[in-house]
């Protein structure tokens, strides 16, 4: 007899297939009851590199259901959306190609989420660094940009923006909350290269709003693998920059003119930021990369406006 899965495991993936094979090993270790039936989906969002053979040769000998899912359509959400259509639980779980999850993480989504009756549940993402990362790194104001959570402490989430929330590697779903709220919002999330964010936020919050239930449990752990590449004062800044760009280009125009699709209050702030910013360099205050990530994030915004603009505007007719 064929029995459904209590759990779906999604992980996206793109052209990440190294790391992908770390992440696979973790899940391989997972420590789960005997009656806890699990699945695994692996979804291929467009990769060209050699991710459907570390796929396939995992799926080979691994205890549980692999399957893996292509998508072409480039982006995060797509890839997640896909993981949901194709998935078989009555809980479904997210975690990314550069996580490792805990060896009792899939044990502590099915038994929290039963003794608690959670709609939603998140938990804690905790630095793997490659190297030892440069002192101003470990401040807690640049944990977002690396996509870092660490609160110690139980809570509701209460509002999907607020810390401690549910973040994207790290979270899981009743099935009926995409049945009630819908999927997730394929504008939004990281495409291709461009580190486009906030697809799970936007989901969790639709969610709220709707009367489910949110929770942050901290012994939920993934560790989040971060390489050198990732520890550099331009990595941040870009990402900072996209995030921005990202959100401001799905968000609807304001009721006042805007200058290039702009609201003339953002360039007030970004004038604001830079001018904070050259006061940290010139005094040179420790609040220095911080000040200039406020400052790309500002720019950011901008240019999500611009483009928001353009992408909308009719397109302009040949006089032939």
């Amino acid at each position: 007899m064929t029995h459904h899965p209590h759990v779906s495991i999604v992980v996206c993936t793109y052209n990440k297939a190294a790391s992908l094979r770390v992440t696979l090993a973790s899940l391989a270790a997972q420590v789960t009851p005997p009656d806890l039936v699990w699945e695994l989906l692996v979804v291929d969002n467009n990769s060209t590199d050699a991710t459907p053979g570390v796929v396939e040769e995992f799926a080979s000998s691994a205890r549980v259901p692999v399957r893996a899912v292509f998508v072409p359509d480039q982006g995060l959400s797509h890839a997640r959306n896909a993981g949901l259509t194709h998935s078989r639980g009555e809980l479904i779980a997210f975690t990314d190609d550069d996580v490792h999850p805990a060896s009792d993480w899939v044990a502590r989504i099915a038994a929290g989420m039963s003794k608690t009756g959670a709609d939603i549940v998140g938990g804690r993402i905790l630095p793997a660094w490659h190297e030892p990362p440069p002192a101003w790194l470990e401040q807690r104001v640049f944990h977002g940009l690396l996509s870092l959570m660490d609160y110690t402490t139980p809570a509701d989430v209460l509002n999907a923006h607020r810390a401690p929330c549910v973040w994207g590697s790290n979270m899981a779903f009743r099935r009926e909350v995409f049945d009630k709220v819908g999927l997730f919002d394929p504008r939004r999330g990281i495409q291709g290269t461009r580190r486009y964010g906030g697809e799970e936020t936007e989901l969790v919050g639709r969610a709220l709003a709707a009367g489910c239930r949110a929770l942050y449990d901290p012994e939920l752990v993934v560790w989040h693998r971060i390489g050198p590449e990732r520890m550099r004062i331009r990595y941040l800044s870009r990402v900072a920059f996209q995030r921005a760009e990202g959100e401001v280009r799905v968000q609807p125009v304001g009721t006042r003119p805007p200058l290039l699709g702009v609201p003339l209050g953002m360039y007030r702030t970004t004038v604001r930021h830079v001018g904070r910013w050259s006061t940290a360099v010139v005094l040179r205050r420790p609040d220095t990369i911080q000040r200039g990530s406020d400052c790309c994030r500002a720019a950011g915004a901008i240019w999500g406006g611009c483009r928001r603009h353009v992408e909308k505007a009719p397109p302009v007719r040949s006089s032939a």
